[in-house]
Formats: C-alpha cells, structure tokens, sequence
C-alpha cells in the first residue's frame, strides 16, 4: 500500500541511500585536481630536503672552525711550552703533526724596544708576536694571536 502519507523506500536500502547522500554525483577528480596535489607534496618535498641538506653544510662548516681552532690552540700550547727563542728563523718552534684537510703555519714578529710597533725584522727585544693560522684546502679557517716573553 502506497499512499501520499507512506514513505516509499529507495532501491538497495538504507545504505545505498546515505552512500548516495554522502557522495552525491562526484564520480572521481579531475586532472587539475590531482596535478595541483602532486604540486603541493613535490614542494613539501623538496623544502624538507633543502632544509636537510643546509643544516649538514652547516654542520660540516661549523665542524671544519672547531676542528681549527683545536689545532690553533694545541700549537699555541706547544709554543708556550717551550723556552723563549731569540732567533726561531735559525731554530724554528715546535709545530703539531699535520692534521689531513688542514695546514697550520706560524708567523713570528719582534717588538721593537722600547715603544713599539711589532715588525717582522728579526730583533731580540724580549717580547714576540706569534701568529698562528690554520687554514684548510679553501683557505684561511682561523689566526690566533698571542705574546711570548723572554723571561
């Protein structure tokens, strides 16, 4: 019996009903639709491997400065170890075994007596300069500076 008051009820049941309802006519998207997605992951992609690859760049610099400034500071301790030489052009002082990657070199200036400057010709007045630079196959890395006294 079907009347104008009686609900008639949809083929395939309550669930072919909501199913409809839910999804309504969309039948699958469109090329633009799915372009636009793969659009979006490839850029959070990408972003996330260049941010991967600029933290270890930074990384292997900031590695490169410690790993000098540990060679700056091991010669200058081998340096104030040692006895005041006069002359270090004739016997030179001692230098740290050579780390691979990097050179260190020392550069030695004398202070004129009794006011000054520090001059690279070889005087013996008491008082050195010592420079010491560690540098690595794109150059200079780190100089350090420090005094040596005769005593």
């Amino acid at each position: 019996m079907s009347g104008p008051g009686l609900a008639r009820r949809s083929a395939g049941g309550p669930m072919a009903a909501l199913r409809r309802r839910l999804h309504g006519d969309q039948r699958g998207f469109s090329l633009p639709e799915e372009l636009v997605s793969l659009v979006v992951l490839a850029s959070a992609v990408g972003l996330v491997i260049a941010g991967i690859y600029l933290g270890s760049v930074g990384v292997r610099q900031k590695g490169g400065r410690v790993n000098a400034a540990v060679l700056a500071q091991s010669q200058l301790e081998l340096i104030a170890d040692t006895t005041y030489r006069a002359n270090p052009t004739t016997v030179p002082y001692p230098t740290v075994e050579p780390v691979a990657g990097f050179s260190v070199s020392t550069q030695v200036e004398y202070w004129t007596a009794p006011n000054g400057p520090f001059t690279g010709t070889l005087r013996n007045d008491g008082l050195q300069r010592l420079t010491v630079s560690v540098a690595d196959g794109a150059g200079e890395i780190l100089s350090v500076e420090e005094l040596k006294v005769n005593r």
